[in-house]
């Protein structure tokens, strides 16, 4: 959710922008915000998209 907010308040919405913000193609980054179940590397790819913009903390 974070992730997306942070997106969001940098003006990047659509999956052709979020794709190139996350560094993957947009569909994936796509379904990576907006599933209701994550699959197996799912929260490895959202840590390193999280890192990459600057939110993820040591704890998370």
């Amino acid at each position: 959710m974070t992730i997306g907010q942070k997106l969001d308040g940098s003006g990047i919405t659509t999956p052709a922008e979020i794709g190139a913000a996350l560094g993957m193609p947009a569909a994936e980054a796509n379904k990576l915000l907006t599933r209701h179940q994550w699959q197996e590397g799912d929260v490895v790819l959202l840590k390193a998209a999280a890192a990459w913009l600057g939110i993820c903390g040591s704890d998370q």
